[in-house]
């Protein structure tokens, strides 16, 4: 055994347990960070062409050279950011560790923003949560016949620790402790009960995932698990929702917040009022305990990956679209989807079909780029056309022409 300097312990060194334990952590804490030091270009990966994202398009072995050691307070490295972009199943393919570490990769992180959102390094990311500036006028009078419900949510996360894919064990508790604090203090239609993942009675767990509010592991295909944020699951997670369970906040999923409002039928306008109610309120009370969210100009809202910086919202609504899915398939309709900057996806989530009655999720695609207030726009004009196309197709009409 040596000391932190790699010298040989005398036996007059140690006193008792406590302090040889100590020093084993510091012996091994520098012997990995010696290993991490000798990375090369040689290690540059190769076989993430099985798995095309943003990442695989952006990497160089110039970038790799450049960052790969450069190495956050965390001890997070840059080869295990990039690793869900090889293990996962695409998309981004790149998971943020915390803060530090993104400015010490600043300059990668900002190539794959560019390339995932076309929002270059110069650009200045702004926010307005005035609700009352989203047009519903077009949403058609019998909206609630297609529509089953919809939902606003987004990420936050606290300045000053890590994010799920590099916290610690220690942080991911204090971490879950400041937000149940704050979520205890809010009242009104906000006011609710938190449940730890850890202790949760099984009539409330069950309870929570008949009505699809429990989140659970994620699927090891997911960016968030294979970038090490599901370590030591459930510790230091939990759920919390308001008596009517309208208004949610996810603790240490893929963020340390996912604040979520949603509601029976389409009122957009009611669901964004109380999103932007709550997420006000939550960081009142964040800052309350001298805390504050983790931001900046560029970015806007830090994210655990890039595809959520920005605002981190999305706006979206299950609604029946039985004629459209008959008349061009489920492809057809997500390929549609894009064109006006939406994403269609099974209620299921990511990778899922409609069901049997044709619902799907219908949702914004950008996060970054527009405000909160275009984002929610960009769903609310969607579903208009999108309802508009499947009345036509009920009657009876060749909708394919409309979709060019």
């Amino acid at each position: 055994m040596g000391n932190a300097e790699g010298k040989p312990l005398d036996a007059s060194d140690i006193t008792d347990l406590d302090a040889a334990k100590a020093e084993i952590v510091k012996i091994r804490e520098t012997l990995r960070n010696r290993r991490k030091q000798v990375v090369t270009a040689e290690n540059f990966p190769l076989n993430f062409r099985k798995n095309p994202s943003v990442m695989y398009d952006c990497l160089t072995k110039e970038d790799y050279q450049k960052y790969m050691n450069l190495i956050g307070p965390r001890g997070y490295t840059f080869d295990q950011a990039i690793q869900c972009g090889i293990d996962g199943r695409g998309g981004t393919g790149v998971g943020i560790p915390d803060e530090e570490s993104y400015y010490l990769w600043k300059g990668f992180f900002d190539k794959v923003l560019d390339a995932r959102h076309g929002f270059p390094p110069e650009a200045i990311h702004k926010t307005d949560l005035d609700y009352t500036k989203v047009d519903v006028s077009k949403l058609p009078a019998d909206l609630n016949d297609f529509c089953v419900s919809t939902r606003i949510r987004a990420a936050r996360n606290i300045s000053g620790f890590g994010l799920p894919p590099g916290i610690t064990r220690a942080e991911r508790r204090e971490v879950a402790k400041i937000i149940e604090n704050a979520l205890s203090k809010l009242s009104g239609e906000l006011e609710g009960k938190y449940y730890s993942l850890e202790t949760i009675a099984k009539a409330d767990s069950d309870s929570l995932r008949a009505d699809h509010f429990l989140f659970q592991i994620p699927n090891p295909d997911a960016m968030i698990f294979a970038s090490g944020g599901c370590r030591d699951w459930p510790e230091g997670r939990g759920i919390f929702h308001n008596k009517d369970k309208t208004f949610l906040v996810w603790v240490n999923e893929e963020d340390q917040l996912r604040v979520i409002s949603m509601q029976p039928g389409g009122d957009v306008t009611d669901c964004f009022r109380r999103w932007a109610l709550g997420v006000n309120e939550v960081e009142k009370t964040v800052k309350s305990l001298g805390f504050s969210w983790m931001q900046n100009d560029h970015v806007g809202n830090f994210s655990s990956c890039v595809s959520n910086l920005g605002t981190g919202l999305r706006a979206s609504m299950h609604i029946c679209l039985p004629n459209i899915l008959k008349a061009i398939g489920q492809d057809g309709l997500e390929e549609f989807c894009t064109t006006m900057k939406m994403q269609c996806r099974g209620v299921g989530g990511e990778h899922t079909a409609a069901d049997a009655s044709g619902k799907v999720d219908i949702s914004n695609v950008d996060r970054i780029g527009k405000t909160e207030v275009q984002l929610v726009q960009v769903m609310v004009d969607g579903v208009t056309k999108l309802i508009d196309l499947e009345k036509r197709a009920k009657a009876g009409e060749d909708i394919k022409p409309l979709l060019k």
